[in-house]
């Protein structure tokens, strides 16, 4: 207080003890530490204020190779809006976050408010966190409680990101950083000659909670499994015995397994607690007079693992951003794309082959670029048999969806889809909007009315099985969900739910947030109801206060 002006103590002297509280608790509530920024206004951020967005599919774009497959999903329109619609679809329901996000190195590669941001611009490095802080907030909400983010970035934003990550996701959640060597060849230009060349790019790696992450890893040395039984292959590792005289004898160590005990005085050299985990799987086997341990592929004890990102492996197994232009060239067969940096599909595949999740990952890029990684889940489920989903969101700047994305994926299907594939379906839609008013009964309405494809992304059934001006019902073959606007034709609806003989869940349009249960307590089948469009509304409400 002892540096304040004159007046500010007159002021101070002038409050009642409430007032000196209430200015104590905003003082204890002001950032001690951690990065400050000037926030400017989005655009695309603000409109959302006035305009709630939905989604519109394109049924001309949609690509159906194998209906009982997993349906992947493209979005088209700014990832604002597409994040926002996915916090009703699927939030908590993302197991993995790659993007590679505008660098804003100064150079068109940021826009902001319809604006490229240059170099000579004095809030550049402001607009661009606003515009990442809007986005990873959002993100966060998709995560799952075990999921995990991957985000490149280079120098330009590195510091500034790892910040605003800390903030966002928490710094106890940091899991770290991955150096990525994105060029091999030396620069020659005149350019170049007066510029300090760069050959690395990184990525931040975050998860959602502190709740610990368990990653495949790559087994080191020569592991050759060459026997099978019932359980499958496996190969014989001898328990050997060392000294049990001096220091690091212990008669712990001394003890019998499956009739056989170590020389006297020697030790197994593995303790009984292991011993006893492979004589409850039965892994255990006697030969000629010698102890044997069936150890397999996914077994981890005693297993030296490689680390998370090997450099022993990078230049052969992740490739470089040259690569990956090479390999965008030839699935679209030009080099005429504007594309001059694209991430390699080896690189994504890497990183989501070290996630642990059962190979039925949902996958989120929500800044698609080129499509690079749809292409890497489709090879990766072709090559160990996976069902991993991928969801794609990208605006259409100078028609990028049109002319690049959209065609590398499809392109992709045909080389990475076979009878066998799992996730060989793809929807297409585009983000819409429905004028706020207040949230008046009309916009109500017309909300229920544009939310059926935002339902049908949210249960993943697309398949029309009715559709009227009354009511709209969906299946997968597995599960069915309807959707009903006037209560007049409930008796209808039931009957056609009950027709299909699947559990479902039932969407039903309601002024009240009245689910009208009483209604549907006569359906034959499994159900479970929802009032729209104030499940809507309420998600919007969090997001856009």
């Amino acid at each position: 207080m002892a540096n304040n002006p004159p007046q500010n103590k007159k002021r101070l002297n002038d409050c009642s003890q409430d007032e000196l509280i209430d200015i104590i608790k905003q003082l204890r509530k002001r950032k001690r530490y951690g990065l400050v920024w000037e926030e400017k206004p989005e655009r695309v951020v603000d409109q959302c204020k006035k305009e709630l967005p939905v989604l519109d599919q394109d049924q001309d774009m949609a690509i159906e190779k194998n209906p009982a497959g997993r349906t992947n999903l493209m979005i088209e329109g700014d990832n604002y809006h597409a994040l926002s619609v996915l916090n009703y679809t699927h939030a908590g329901k993302i197991d993995v976050i790659y993007i590679d996000p505008p660098y804003n190195t100064g150079s068109n590669d940021f826009m902001y408010n319809d604006s490229y941001v240059d170099k000579e611009d004095s809030f550049r490095h402001s607009k661009w966190l606003s515009f990442m802080n809007s986005r990873l907030t959002l993100a966060k909400g998709l995560l799952s409680k075990d999921g995990i983010i991957f985000i490149s970035i280079d120098d330009n934003e590195v510091a500034q990101l790892k910040l605003l990550c800390n903030e966002v996701f928490g710094e106890q959640n940091f899991v770290g950083t991955i150096t990525w060597e994105k060029r091999t060849k030396a620069q020659n230009t005149k350019t170049a000659r007066d510029m300090f060349q760069t050959k690395t790019e990184y990525i931040l790696v975050y998860k959602k909670s502190t709740d610990k992450i368990r990653f495949n890893l790559e087994v080191s040395g020569e592991k050759v499994y060459d026997l099978e039984d019932k359980k499958g292959l496996y190969r014989l590792k001898h328990v050997e015995e060392m000294s049990a005289v001096g220091m690091r004898g212990r008669q712990t160590m001394v003890f019998d397994i499956n009739g056989v005990s170590p020389r006297k005085g020697y030790q197994w050299k593995i303790g009984k607690d292991q011993i006893e985990e492979y004589k409850a799987r039965k892994d255990i086997e006697i030969i000629d007079g010698k102890v044997y341990l069936k150890m397999r592929p996914d077994d981890e004890i005693n297993q030296k693992f490689l680390p998370f990102w090997s450099h022993f492996f990078e230049k052969d197994t992740y490739g470089t951003a040259e690569k990956g232009k090479t390999e965008l060239n030839e699935v679209l067969g030009t080099n005429e794309h504007g594309f001059e940096t694209v991430k390699p599909v080896n690189l994504i595949k890497k990183l989501l082959f070290h996630i642990n999740r059962g190979r039925n990952e949902v996958v989120l890029d929500f800044f698609a670029g080129s499509g690079t990684t749809a292409q890497a889940v489709m090879e990766l489920n072709k090559e160990d048999g996976g069902s991993r989903q991928f969801i794609l969101a990208t605006n259409n700047e100078n028609g990028i969806t049109e002319k690049i994305t959209y065609p590398r994926i499809k392109k992709a299907f045909s080389k990475s889809v076979n009878k066998d594939s799992v996730s060989a379906n793809l929807r297409y839609f585009r983000t819409s909007f429905v004028t706020k008013n207040d949230v008046s009964d009309d916009t109500r309405r017309e909300l229920v009315r544009r939310s059926v494809e935002m339902i049908c992304v949210r249960e993943n059934t697309f398949t029309k099985k009715y559709d009227n001006k009354d009511y709209k019902i969906y299946s997968d073959g597995k599960v069915s969900t309807g959707v009903i606007f006037d209560l007049d034709s409930i008796e209808e609806f039931k009957e056609k739910i009950d027709k299909l003989k699947l559990p479902a869940r039932l969407y039903v349009f309601s002024l009240s947030n009245d689910t009208y249960e009483s209604d549907f307590a006569d359906l034959e089948v499994r159900h479970k109801l929802c009032a729209i469009p104030e499940s809507i509304l309420e998600v919007y409400r969090k997001l856009f206060i």
